[in-house]
């Protein structure tokens, strides 16, 4: 079953598909995400960095949410990202924008718009948690770290060459997690 969160349609699909098998749903982990990449527009008319670290994400998880209910116990898990605090929502006199979160491309910033995509999923999880755990249903957001490396920054060189500049100072998984084999 394939999903491609840069489309709506997919999305709705692959939740349909999904809910055609019958099958419980325990645990949904929502990871997947894309920085630092030129501006451009889903065939949703959305600005891709906020459609696919966010809104697909959040359109799934309504999709499969009585999956999820029935499920229970179940957990959502959402990967954002400590970036989520270099940004805000608000316009210069103090109210929330939702035209920040798909801007026009004169108004676009490509960490700026992962940071508010990442800011997305802690509001999201957080109110996500606060409605379905009554149901058995939990939501968690989590930051991976700085452990790992990804592919996450490869459009950008200046951020290529940051995350290799401080790859010494990181842990790898083996100090974290010691594996004897």
């Amino acid at each position: 079953m394939m999903c491609d969160l840069a489309s709506l349609r997919s999305v709705r699909e692959f939740a349909e598909s999904f809910k055609s098998r019958n099958l419980p749903l325990h645990i949904l982990v929502c990871n997947a995400a894309v920085c630092t990449q030129p501006w451009t527009l889903t065939e949703d008319g959305l600005e891709s960095t906020f459609q696919i670290c966010h809104l697909g994400h959040f359109l799934l998880v309504q999709c499969l949410q009585d999956v999820l209910r029935r499920s229970a116990p179940a957990r959502v898990v959402v990967v954002s990202s400590e970036s989520h605090r270099f940004t805000d929502l608000l316009d210069s006199g103090g109210k929330v924008d939702l035209d920040l979160l798909s801007p026009a491309k004169q108004r676009y910033w490509s960490m700026l718009a992962y940071n508010r995509a990442k800011l997305c999923n802690i509001l999201f999880s957080n109110e996500l948690h606060r409605r379905l755990s009554p149901y058995g249903v939990t939501s968690n957001a989590v930051h991976p770290g700085n452990m790992m490396y990804t592919s996450i920054h490869r459009s950008w060189w200046l951020m290529t060459f940051l995350f290799t500049l401080a790859r010494p100072f990181t842990k790898s998984m083996d100090l974290i997690i010691p594996c004897n084999g």
